[in-house]
């Protein structure tokens, strides 16, 4: 980028922001530089194929080994999210 380091995160989210407008808050959340795919089972693989175009059509790279595929429940950002909903980590 041009314009230096210290612009790159909200031009980074602006970008992903772009890309996937269509699919934010329907089957897709966005957390800085992490996306998950939420859905039921039978329609799953049909909604990664979709992210996957996008990441393609603009040349969105990920990186393999931080990747997961269908878990019931993740830690993001100090929160597990699952098929009940988000719930924040108390820590001691």
């Amino acid at each position: 980028m041009p314009f230096g380091v210290k612009n790159g995160p909200p031009t980074y989210q602006r970008a992903i922001t772009k890309a996937f407008r269509e699919y934010i808050d329907v089957f897709m959340k966005i957390f800085l530089d992490d996306f998950i795919v939420f859905n039921d089972p039978s329609t799953h693989l049909e909604k990664f194929n979709k992210c996957f175009l996008k990441c393609g059509e603009y040349g969105i790279n990920l990186n393999i080994d931080k990747c997961a595929f269908m878990v019931c429940s993740r830690t993001i950002l100090s929160f597990i999210v699952s098929w009940r909903g988000k719930h924040l980590i108390l820590r001691k």
